[in-house]
């Protein structure tokens, strides 16, 4: 069984989530019951967290590889768990050296994984998508996150897809699991750009945690974006193989990123605004720099309402260029005015 956490991801909050919840009860407000909205959700653990503590959530991302995960596990759905189960038991006894070459492993074969286990990822996507009307919704979104799981634990890479190892994959005979599924019965669930989304919802408190940098997070997962949205491409770009994206490419990780941040906290209707920031404006690589200065992010956020800062000591991801001492995540509290 794994949890929502348990993936690899860049710039996950899993470590933070106490810190999180803390800034929120100094200002004094009382979460519980109330709405929680994650507008750039990545893994889903934040707004999973809260959930567990009994708030309604909203959850969005713009990448559906994420979306995906939040229909399995942040969802009100009742599921078969024993029709899950069997599914998942059958996909395991797959033998990958026995099936024939298909979409995925023509693609990514001993780059990101090995030939044989390129062949019974792309033979279970396949089975899945023809499998689809008999689960419901949910159990097929369950389905599909395991499978997402599976592949992200034994990629041959550094933790991202934004290339493979040069070592040659081995075959790593991959098992499918059962994640831990909860209910939640106040959920809403979104695959959309995050300053359109700010205008439709209403939400007791918002919690931002946008791409700060030049680095497109679709890069770092195409792999599985490819995967799970399973529109089979054929055009693809450089050794890497990333597919044609860029209606998926963040507007964060540009040069108007300041304007589009001002956009959507002008847009909320909200109380509370918690707005996660890491200092990495001084590293070395250029694509590492953020794209919104601090003092621009308190300004928007001071146009707002009251704003408090809590400093947070906390390990960041790097690509081996940048060495920055004393790291700090920064929550930007906002208590928003009449």
């Amino acid at each position: 069984m794994f949890e929502i956490q348990n993936r690899r991801y860049i710039g996950s909050k899993t470590k933070l989530l106490a810190q999180i919840d803390e800034v929120i009860r100094e200002t004094g407000f009382d979460i519980k019951g109330k709405t929680f909205a994650d507008l750039f959700a990545g893994t889903g653990v934040v707004a999973h967290y809260f959930a567990e503590k009994g708030c309604k959530v909203i959850v969005n991302d713009l990448l559906y590889s994420n979306y995906v995960v939040y229909k399995a596990l942040i969802s009100s759905e009742r599921v078969d768990a024993e029709k899950i189960q069997r599914t998942l038991t059958e996909l395991n006894l797959l033998d990958g050296a026995k099936l024939q070459d298909n979409y995925f492993s023509e693609i990514y074969s001993e780059k990101y994984f090995s030939a044989n286990d390129c062949k019974k990822i792309g033979y279970i996507r396949d089975l899945i998508e023809e499998r689809k009307k008999t689960y419901n919704e949910r159990e097929y979104y369950i389905i599909l996150t395991s499978l997402l799981y599976a592949v992200d634990k034994v990629a041959n890479t550094v933790g991202h897809f934004e290339h493979f190892l040069k070592k040659a994959p081995l075959d790593s005979n991959f098992l499918l699991c059962m994640p831990n599924v909860e209910y939640f019965p106040y959920c809403k669930l979104f695959n959309m750009d995050s300053n359109l989304l700010a205008k439709e919802i209403k939400a007791d408190v918002v919690y931002l945690d946008p791409p700060y940098n030049a680095r497109q997070y679709v890069n770092f997962y195409h792999v599985l974006e490819n995967l799970m949205r399973w529109n089979k491409p054929t055009e693809f770009e450089g050794s890497s193989m990333k597919f044609k994206r860029n209606n998926l490419k963040s507007g964060y990780s540009r040069a108007i990123a300041t304007k589009l941040m001002k956009e959507l906290i002008d847009s909320l209707d909200t109380k509370i605004i918690v707005v996660s920031y890491n200092n990495t404006y001084n590293a070395k690589s250029g694509a590492s720099n953020n794209k919104i200065k601090e003092e621009e992010l308190e300004d928007i956020l001071k146009s707002k309402g009251e704003v408090l800062v809590k400093e947070i000591k906390y390990k960041f991801f790097n690509s081996g260029k940048t060495d920055l001492k004393n790291h700090l995540e920064k929550l930007y509290v906002c208590k928003v005015g009449k």
